[in-house]
């Protein structure tokens, strides 16, 4: 790669000649460097002669390596803009570090070269507080051959910055790199994919800035590959998935990953939302290693820093903001359905939440959009830091140790405050939901993550309190009511709700996540009248996801894993001797599981083999 600081126009290196300035002072002013001229100025002269003709003083802004003549819209630095190949946006005069490869200056006729962001951790050996003391430029720019610093905010008392490599050190496309022609996969419908995407999947999912795919799309990149396959099942006339597509990402983002850009994040954060072809699988293959995948990314782009007080565009500190709570909605929805531990940690993060103001309100090709999408993602980031502290406050190893030792008035306040905190939510956010008036109701996972938040705060607290104990009756009536709103909500399933698209696999599993609290709701009965009630309920909600099944995704993973529940318990009869007790078909394939297959095969492993499941 050509090194930018070693170019200078022909012109320039012809008027230095001979000449060694040794001071900034001796070095030609701007403005006669603009006009290819020495300046005619002694030493103890604070201007030269033609600028005190003209009434002006001499500056000196840029280095003697920089070139002049060079059109206006091309900048005399590098400059970053979060926008990548895909966002179709102009770079800007002013550095906005938002995580995406930045442009050297290079020759003409040479190939590409980009730079790639990474934030200045506080603790690491590029200490901030030392680098603070680089000799940056007036955009905020320290530049090396091969390495640059951007200060993002260097005057507060914690300076924030990014370290710039160029990619090649990097290896971003290796040999290896899939070479596929994404656009003519899904030619001619490019642009029915596109605005399906925004007119269903966006409507749910406000993640992306419609303005940015406005112009002629870039085969070959995987963001794009993504949003083909997610719209593909809603747009008539092309086949429901791109097996293509599919193949080209999942060998593409585990190489974009190793230089992340926002694109990057946006991708996988798509990704993530597909639908499982593999029902009685419990989560999409690698989900929770995919989810730490990305929050290191966000981590790298410093994406859990507030960008409002740098020196973005709206659109670039919107997106960012966008960006990062959807990756804390997908962390703390995955922890809590999968029943693993957060990557994030509040302490590091100082994102504001995310207000409708940061989402786009034009659509694709500038058209308006209702407010409906981004009231519903608020709403959904506001709920999940709720979440957030039910987990920490409830589903800690240690918080489960600390929590047996409350008394019983502190255990109740605790539930008391979350009480509030939900009920504060549905009145400030739910309720805005339950008027929008359009034709695709996307609101579906939102409602269902209200009740399923309201479940897992009743279920932890039923497990700390012995029955018998006063207060716990009154517990349990209250997620005796949580669970009955999610069959309702099963039961009035409508056609507008059943075709829009759902938050995945986070809805899958909160569907599951109530059928299994039922069974809980069930064992601890010890009244004829509640094994019996819950017996009903239980045998009520597997035939609504039953029915259900056949046509919407969303509730196979609940179907399929309250059917295997049933039959271990005794609910159901057992299986007779050859009977198959469930198929996973992939890739056109279909797996039989026969009874005790799973049995012989722990048993071959032996107890060192149990370790290794």
């Amino acid at each position: 790669m050509t090194n930018p600081s070693s170019m200078r126009t022909t012109t320039e290196t012809q008027v230095n000649v001979g000449r060694k300035y040794k001071s900034r002072k001796e070095r030609p002013c701007d403005a006669c460097r603009k006009r290819k001229i020495c300046c005619t100025r002694d030493a103890s002269e604070k201007n030269c002669s033609l600028c005190r003709t003209r009434g002006e003083t001499c500056e000196y802004v840029l280095p003697p390596n920089v070139r002049r003549n060079r059109p206006s819209n091309v900048r005399s630095r590098e400059t970053m803009s979060s926008a990548s190949s895909t966002s179709f946006t102009p770079p800007r005069p002013v550095p906005s570090c938002a995580g995406a490869r930045i442009t050297a200056p290079r020759h003409r006729m040479t190939a590409p070269s980009e730079w790639i962001c990474q934030f200045v951790g506080f603790s690491g050996d590029q200490d901030p507080f030392v680098l603070r003391h680089c000799s940056f430029n007036q955009l905020n720019c320290y530049k090396a051959p091969d390495w640059a610093i951007l200060r993002v905010k260097g005057e507060s008392e914690i300076p924030l910055h990014f370290t710039v490599v160029p990619d090649s050190h990097l290896d971003p496309h290796p040999h290896y790199y899939p070479k596929t022609d994404t656009e003519s996969i899904v030619a001619p419908h490019t642009n029915k994919l596109l605005r399906t995407y925004f007119d269903v999947i966006h409507m749910s999912y406000p993640l992306l800035d419609p303005a940015r795919f406005n112009s002629k799309p870039q085969t070959g990149d995987p963001l794009l590959a993504v949003m083909y396959n997610l719209a593909s099942p809603f747009c008539q006339d092309t086949p429901t998935s791109f097996q293509q597509l599919s193949d080209f990402v999942h060998q593409a983002l585990p190489i974009e990953r190793r230089h992340s850009r926002l694109e990057t994040i946006e991708a996988y954060l798509l990704h993530l939302q597909r639908h499982s072809t593999i029902d009685p699988v419990s989560t999409l293959p690698s989900l929770w290693s995919d989810i730490g995948a990305i929050v290191g990314m966000a981590h790298d782009l410093g994406l859990n820093l507030d960008p409002t007080g740098w020196s973005l565009s709206p659109s670039d500190s919107d997106r960012r903001i966008r960006i990062w709570w959807a990756v804390y909605i997908q962390d703390k929805w995955g922890a809590l359905d999968l029943g693993r531990p957060s990557y994030l940690n509040d302490e590091h993060c100082s994102v504001p939440l995310p207000i409708v103001d940061n989402f786009s309100q034009t659509g694709l090709h500038n058209q308006p959009l209702p407010l409906t999408s981004a009231i519903q993602f608020v709403a959904m980031a506001h709920l999940t830091t709720i979440l957030s502290d039910i987990l920490n406050t409830f589903y800690t190893l240690k918080a489960m140790e600390r929590i047996k030792l409350l008394p019983l008035e502190v255990l109740y306040s605790i539930l008391g405050d979350f009480q509030g905190r939900l009920a504060s939510w549905n009145q400030e956010h739910l309720c805005q939901l339950y008027n929008a008036n359009t034709l695709l109701d996307s609101s579906g996972s939102v409602v269902l993550a209200y009740h399923t938040c309201e479940i897992v705060l009743y279920r932890a607290v039923l497990r700390c309190l012995p029955m018998g104990t006063p207060g716990y009756d009154d517990v349990r009536e209250h997620a005796k009511a949580s669970l009955l709103q999610i069959v309702e909500f099963v039961e009035k399933l409508n056609v507008s709700r059943l075709r829009a698209f759902w938050w995945s696999p986070m809805t899958r599993i909160n569907f599951a996540l109530a059928g299994t609290f039922m069974f809980f709701q069930l064992l601890t009965s010890i009244t004829t009248h509640d094994i019996e009630f819950w017996s009903n309920i239980i045998s009520h909600y597997r035939s609504l996801l039953r029915l259900q099944s056949h046509s919407f995704d969303m509730t196979k993973l609940a179907c399929t894993r309250m059917d295997l529940l049933a039959a271990g318990m005794g609910v159901d009869p057992p299986v007779r001797e050859g009977e198959t007790i469930g198929e996973i078909s992939g890739d056109g394939r279909k797996v039989v599981l026969m009874p005790g297959s799973a049995e012989e095969w722990i048993a071959r492993q032996g107890h060192e083999g149990m370790l290794l499941c």
